[in-house]
């Protein structure tokens, strides 16, 4: 006998010696068996650690009252890594088919966005993509931050709303 009992799969906790008279031979198999076993473990724990990674649920609610007729369209942009950023979150939803948009980018501030879903903020008559952001949607606040910087939480609502800002 090793002097090593193990159970399979290995679990912590399950690692147990029951030999006293311990030979050197059966040492180092011992040594051995631990060893092959952490870099198995430690595969597993890398394994878990990427399969594991969290993502994250956005609700999008983009409007434009506006227009004629008023454009209103909500859905939710799933798949998001938790780090993502709105403008990540927005590239997501246009790969998924949910939403289109552009914009122009500025060196410091980053993403400006001038049209969502075709519909363009007219600069001559004041307009512009207002983001607001909240966990409830009945109690939206303004973003003190852009499309590249708001960093939305898992199942926060995120709307787009078109406005005059004179």
């Amino acid at each position: 006998s090793s002097g090593i009992n193990a159970e399979w799969p290995l679990r912590p906790g399950t690692l147990q010696t029951h030999s006293c008279s311990f030979r050197a031979s059966t040492i180092f198999v011992g040594l051995r068996f631990i060893r092959e076993t952490m870099k198995l473990f430690g595969v597993f724990l890398v394994v878990f650690y990427v399969g594991a990674s969290f993502s994250k649920d956005v609700h999008i609610i983009i409007e434009d009252v506006i227009h004629q007729p008023p454009y209103h369209k909500t859905f939710t942009a799933g798949g998001n890594s938790e780090s993502a950023v709105l403008e990540e979150v927005m590239n997501n939803a246009v790969s998924a088919g949910n939403m289109t948009y552009d914009g122009t980018r500025h060196e410091k501030w980053g993403l400006y966005i001038t049209t969502i879903d075709g519909i363009k903020a007219d600069e001559s008559k004041f307009q512009y993509w207002q983001i607001l952001h909240g966990m409830d949607v009945k109690n939206l606040k303004p973003s003190q931050y852009g499309a590249s910087s708001l960093v939305p939480k898992d199942n926060e609502f995120v709307k787009f709303f078109l406005k005059h800002w004179k």
